[in-house]
This record gives structure tokens, C-alpha cells and sequence, in this order.
């Protein structure tokens, strides 16, 4: 590295800078960049910033501006200390590290200096490290910042699948949200994936939230965060939330019709303004995101029911899109079947083939559990059979457990009323027994909506048939 006399130790000793520094244009210059960037003064005062940089640091332009980079070290991390330091002493340097944000960066500090050698400022560049640094760097990040490629070997892609994935990334481009319903195991999660792969690989961020793991007690500290050494912090760095991890990128709401009413309202207050407060901070902060939805229930019939807000429905129900069960696609069968095949065979010995009897059955099955079922079945005549499944090896799991239900039933719990049930009308009797199962269920869970989710059916259904029996 190159050194100037004139450089060491006197920061005030300036020399005369380009006048396209203190041109109000030069603002445009630095926003056009790809990385957070900052203009600073020989001083060490923050001249501009760009708004990459400000959401790197979770700082406002205002806090920034004018102020000195070293005075941000406390709150931004040790990166910005090493920067500010490399600054006074006019060195160019390139560090790596975890802000106080949990982000993992590199930044970059560049002498500015005049054509005689003499430095009359820095240029500071900042860019998020890869995903995958990512998460190797920080102990906090509890979820999956997924890079958006499909490895899971029970999905593939089908023209029809294409053709709402591209509707789909106009749509999230264009800024509208994005809902994807229709069937468990019909490929939500895959497909939402193939939208958020959109873009390049590492470019944005795509965030799996599961939402029926989040409890109310957990909902704000998992999605909004904590601010690191707040009173509600334990661990001393704070926590990032999902919102801001997808900052910039796609956040994809799993299963969204498991988030209670009170959760509700906060996605709704949020997905209003796109900002947010962490745990134990008053400062607003603003994520821009774009949201995936993702359900297997009957959104509508639930806002009807007043299990799902509506407000909330018109946020996520821009572009509904509604992924056809696999007994619909013919085309899809096939290629499940050829993939799986394929990846079963890696390694077997011997090969493993399908008779035509075996394959007529795996067509006309109406599978009710979708692809999950179809691999289940491949996985399953894979187990049993040697070189050739036949018609006899075909076993479908959800069949077998309709069978056992409906044969269960007459059986099942010894109610009072089932025996005197034989003078009383099938139908009347099967609705006596959903009557006692439902109100069972809900003395039992506490609440209906926890009572649909131990017996395994939506909160409308549940709904529906409380109020019927009334």
C-alpha cells in the first residue's frame, strides 16, 4: 500500500476535492450502486449513504448523515470500529464480520485522494455476505434462508407447474402477493420455492415460515426479532426476526390459516406499512418483502366462519393460484414415477421395474394424500419387491387408513347414545357422534380452533358443524 506523508496522522490537513463530490447528483451515483455505499469525509463524517446501506444497518439516513462512523460502532458491530479505525489512519482495507443486525457482511474502505496524492475522503461499500456464509456465521439465525433451489426428490416440474410459477414471479415483480392453495401434499411449499428462485441464486432472500409452529407467545420474537441487549435479549446479540431476514427478498408463509386471530392482526398492521419494531425497541424499521401464502384450507369458507380475517385475506389473495391434486395429472404421475424409479434404483441391486399391472394401478389411484402418497407407494414396492412390483405389491397408506376409520367407527368410543342407535337413522346417528367427538374435542383442547387442529380438520369445518348441530 501506497503512503503519503501528507496522509498520516492529520486528518485535518485537507486538500481540495473534486467538485463533483459536492455535486447533488452524486446522491443518484451511490443509489445506482449494488451494495450499501457511503461518501465520507476525511474526518471521518458521513456525507451520503444510499439506501442499501441503511438497511444493512438498520440505521436511518438521518442518523447517518453528518454524523461521525465512528460513533455508529456500538450499535452497528466491531466491523464498523475496524472501518472507522483503517479511516483515521487513511488505509484501505477489507473486513468481514456479524453487524449487531446478525447480518454477515463485507465491507470494503477506499482512500479517496487527489491527482498530487492527497486523500480527501473514503468511499465505504458494503455487501451481504452469501447465504450460506450466512448461516455459518451466525448461531442466531434459527430458520431456513433457503437459496431457492429444489433439492426434494418427491417434486417435478411439469408445464402446467411452469406456467404458474412464471405467472407467479410477474406477479411478486409487479408487487402483488402471491397465494398458493389446494390439497395437502399437492407441492405448495416446492412451488413457492420455484417462484423464489426467480431470481439468482443468493440475490434475495427467501424465508420458510412454518406458521403452525408459531404460538401467539412466540409470534413477535420469531417474526419481528429482538433488539440486541434489550431487556427482553437473553443471549446478548438480540435475535433476527423472519421479516427482517427477508428483507429484500420473499417471505413465504406456510400453512398461513394456522396463525391465531391475535397473529393475524399483526401481520396485518405490518404488511400495512411494511414496518416493524423489534422486542424491546421502540424504532420503527421497514423490511421490503413480498409475501407468499401458502394453505390447504378454504380461505374463503374460513372468513365466513370469522376464523380468518379478511383483511388479511385481500392483502395475500392478490394472484390466488390453486395447485391441482395429482389425480388430475396425468402428465405429473408419470414424471413422479420416472423420477422416483430413478432415484430408488441409485445403488439397488437388483434393478427395480414396474409391471403394467402394478403401473394401471398407480394411475387409476385417486390419491388422496398427492405426491407424499405417490412416493410413499414407490418407497414402499422398492422395500418389498425384488426386480419386478407387481399388482399385488401396490399398498395405497391413505386407503388403508380410510378403511380403518370407517370400520372403527361403529366401534368407537361407547357413548350412551350408540346404544340406542338402532332405531335411529344413520344419518342422525353419524351427526349425534360428530356432535359428541367435536364437543369432546373442544372441552378437551380449550378452544376450537385447537380442537380442529387435534382432530386433523379446518377451523370452517369445525365451525360449520357446531353450528349445524345447534
Amino acid at each position: 500500500m501506497k503512503f503519503y506523508a501528507n496522509d498520516v496522522t492529520s486528518l485535518s490537513h485537507r486538500r481540495l476535492r473534486p467538485g463533483f463530490i459536492d455535486d447533488p447528483q452524486f446522491g443518484t451515483f451511490l443509489e445506482a450502486l449494488p451494495d450499501g455505499a457511503a461518501l465520507i469525509e476525511a474526518d471521518g463524517r458521513i456525507k451520503l449513504v444510499n439506501g442499501k446501506l441503511e438497511l444493512l444497518l438498520n440505521l436511518a439516513r438521518g442518523d447517518l448523515v453528518g454524523s461521525e462512523l465512528a460513533k455508529h460502532a456500538k450499535t452497528a458491530g466491531p466491523v464498523i470500529q475496524k472501518l472507522s479505525t483503517a479511516l483515521h489512519q487513511l488505509k484501505r482495507v477489507e473486513v468481514s464480520g456479524t453487524l449487531n443486525s446478525q447480518r454477515s457482511v463485507v465491507a470494503n474502505l477506499s482512500i479517496l485522494r487527489t491527482a498530487d496524492g492527497g486523500a480527501y475522503g473514503a468511499l465505504l461499500t458494503m455487501r451481504e455476505a452469501s447465504r450460506q456464509s450466512r448461516n455459518e456465521g451466525s448461531e442466531n439465525f434459527r430458520f431456513d434462508a433457503e437459496t431457492g433451489s429444489v433439492t426434494r426428490t418427491s417434486f417435478v416440474r411439469t408445464p402446467e407447474i411452469d406456467a404458474i410459477v412464471k405467472q407467479a414471479e410477474t406477479a411478486l415483480d409487479r408487487g402483488a402477493s402471491v397465494l398458493l392453495t389446494g390439497e395437502t401434499g399437492t407441492g405448495k411449499s416446492e412451488v413457492a420455492r420455484l417462484i423464489g428462485s426467480g431470481s439468482e441464486a443468493g440475490a434475495a432472500p427467501f424465508v420458510h415460515v412454518r406458521c403452525g409452529l408459531l404460538s401467539d407467545a412466540q409470534f413477535d420474537a420469531e417474526m419481528f426479532g429482538i433488539e440486541p441487549g434489550s431487556a427482553m435479549d437473553t443471549s446478548t446479540r438480540g435475535k433476527l426476526g423472519y421479516v427482517e431476514a427477508a428483507d429484500g427478498g420473499i417471505l413465504f408463509l406456510d400453512q398461513i390459516t394456522d396463525l391465531s386471530i391475535a397473529a393475524q392482526s399483526k401481520l396485518v398492521a405490518f404488511l400495512e406499512t411494511q414496518t416493524f419494531s423489534r422486542l424491546g425497541s421502540a424504532q420503527r424499521r421497514q423490511a421490503r418483502i413480498r409475501i407468499i401464502a401458502a394453505t390447504n384450507e378454504n380461505l374463503t369458507d374460513l372468513v365466513a366462519a370469522g376464523a380468518f380475517r379478511s383483511d388479511l385475506y385481500y392483502r395475500i389473495a392478490v394472484m390466488p393460484f390453486e395447485l391441482p391434486p395429482l389425480r388430475e395429472q396425468a402428465g405429473m404421475i408419470d414424471a413422479l414415477i420416472e423420477h422416483h424409479l430413478r432415484s430408488l434404483n441409485l445403488g439397488r441391486k437388483p434393478q427395480l421395474r414396474l409391471s403394467a399391472e402394478f403401473l394401471a394401478k398407480l394411475h387409476a389411484h385417486s390419491y388422496p394424500g398427492n405426491i407424499r402418497e405417490l412416493a410413499n407407494i414407490l418407497e414402499r414396492v422398492a422395500a418389498v419387491a425384488d426386480d419386478v412390483g407387481r399388482a399385488e405389491h401396490f399398498i395405497a397408506p391413505m386407503s388403508a387408513l380410510e378403511t380403518r376409520s370407517s370400520v372403527a367407527l361403529p366401534v368407537g368410543p361407547t357413548t350412551p347414545e350408540s346404544l340406542e342407535a338402532s332405531a335411529t337413522p344413520f344419518k342422525d346417528l353419524v351427526q349425534e357422534f360428530e356432535t359428541w367427538v367435536l364437543e369432546k374435542s373442544i372441552a378437551e383442547n380449550g378452544s376450537k380452533r385447537s380442537a380442529a387442529k387435534a382432530l386433523g380438520i379446518d377451523i370452517a369445518t369445525l365451525v360449520r358443524k357446531t353450528k349445524r348441530k345447534r
